[in-house]
């Protein structure tokens, strides 16, 4: 990665600022301070019900190999989590080490407040991956989760239904999704589509530009309102249109549904599907999945481990990720993150697989997924999405002209877009 020579702003220039005002905090050298042996860990999927358990104790496993080391976990909401992080970051206090999204990631990497990992991951055995978050040859995160998106659908309805196979394209998705109305009590099929949920809606809605091999820059120059990114927006707006989703439904809801057998057919990323087999009327084996319904790959949201620069136990941060990253921490972590693509290419396990037949889709589709920053504008992405998510807004509420949205979109982000 390699950040463009724009003018820093929105979330940088917020963690740049609050980096200043922290004065001599932020700027301590904290290689000089005292190693108490605690590593604070944040991550806000701890507070998954039966996930974040998991993922816990794999990362306690480090105790075991260190044992002069302690490990103490920080968790709030993801809603509140990035403001929380960037507050903490700039003000040169917050956690030893923590996750962030990539988004988030370009963010703090151009503020410089992540410590460089190349002495913690020579030799480590990355995939080629984590290429992605090495910043003018300074490694400044590994891959968490590299988290995929695919078709799912549940088995127990499409049973009931009659519907014998995943669709493979738009116009058999919305058939399948109304066989499965007419002939049980459940809804078709559910997607994100509302503006509440913005950070987590964009990332969603990106499979569909993508699918039709959309791009939304060429590198240099913002490409909104392509040819491709119509057509995207277009299928969007038929699926919203064909009267198979429950409008209104948050993610928390309609996720709900599906593990209560009320939903057919979601787009979801694995960590979610994953999910759905915890606490439900569900098992892993009721989930059947496959590509996307498109011609081209999907997006990723890569979910990135990093360390902070002005931690007061920095070295000791560096040998936690040197764990993370071996043989003994990838292993470790696994059964938590299920099918999610991890920093080297620690495979699934059998028992998992087993249980979850529908995993290994999710992971055959890591290596052509692509990245939902936006090239050359990575640290924009976000204020370049709101302006992209206000004009699919427009579409499907106010039934504005796909190409007409996507046109005012491109307008307006090259005149506030520097």
């Amino acid at each position: 990665m390699k950040f463009p020579n724009r003018r820093v702003k929105s979330g940088v220039a917020a963690v740049a600022a609050l980096t200043l005002a922290g004065g001599l905090v932020a700027c301590s050298d904290s290689s000089s301070a005292a190693d108490d042996g605690k590593l604070v860990i944040a991550n806000y999927q701890f507070l998954e019900p039966g996930r974040g358990d998991q993922l816990w104790d794999g990362l306690l496993e480090y105790e075991n190999h260190n044992t002069e080391a302690t490990l103490e976990q920080s968790a709030s909401p993801y809603l509140q989590y990035v403001d929380k992080l960037n507050t903490e970051l700039g003000a040169g206090g917050g956690p030893d080490v923590f996750v962030v999204q990539e988004a988030q990631f370009a963010t703090l990497a151009e503020a410089g407040v992540l410590a460089s990992l190349n002495d913690a991951v020579t030799d480590s055995g990355l995939n080629d991956l984590n290429e992605g978050l090495n910043v003018d040859g300074e490694q400044l995160g590994v891959i968490w989760e590299q988290v995929t998106y695919a078709l799912i659908g549940n088995k127990n309805l499409m049973e009931e239904a009659g519907v014998t196979e995943l669709p493979t394209d738009v116009d058999g998705l919305i058939a399948a999704s109304q066989q499965i109305q007419e002939n049980t009590e459940a809804d078709g099929f559910a997607v994100r589509h509302l503006m509440s949920e913005f950070d987590s809606w964009w990332m969603d809605y990106n499979v569909f530009p993508y699918g039709y091999n959309g791009s939304w820059s060429n590198g240099s120059e913002l490409t909104l309102d392509t040819a491709e990114n119509i057509a995207g927006l277009e299928a969007y707006r038929d699926i919203y249109d064909a009267g198979v989703m429950p409008i209104g439904d948050d993610a928390s809801t309609f996720r709900t549904k599906f593990k209560e057998n009320q939903l057919g057919f979601m787009i979801e990323n694995n960590g979610a599907t994953l999910s759905f087999t915890s606490g439900g009327q569900i098992t892993g084996s009721d989930i059947v999945s496959g590509p996307l319904p498109f011609d081209h790959p999907g997006q990723h949201q890569r979910i990135v481990f990093a360390v902070n620069k002005n931690s007061d136990n920095v070295d000791l941060a560096k040998d936690f990720i040197n764990w993370f990253v071996s043989e003994e921490g990838q292993t470790a972590i696994r059964p938590g993150l299920g099918a999610s693509t991890l920093a080297t290419d620690v495979p699934l396990t059998d028992e998992f697989e087993g249980e979850h037949p529908w995993a290994p889709v999710f992971l055959d589709q890591a290596a052509t997924s692509r990245s939902n920053l936006i090239e050359g504008f990575e640290t924009d992405t976000k204020a370049v999405m709101q302006i992209v998510m206000r004009a699919v807004e427009r579409v499907i509420t106010q039934g504005q002209d796909p190409a007409e949205a996507l046109g005012e979109a491109q307008a307006e982000a090259e005149s506030s877009i520097r």
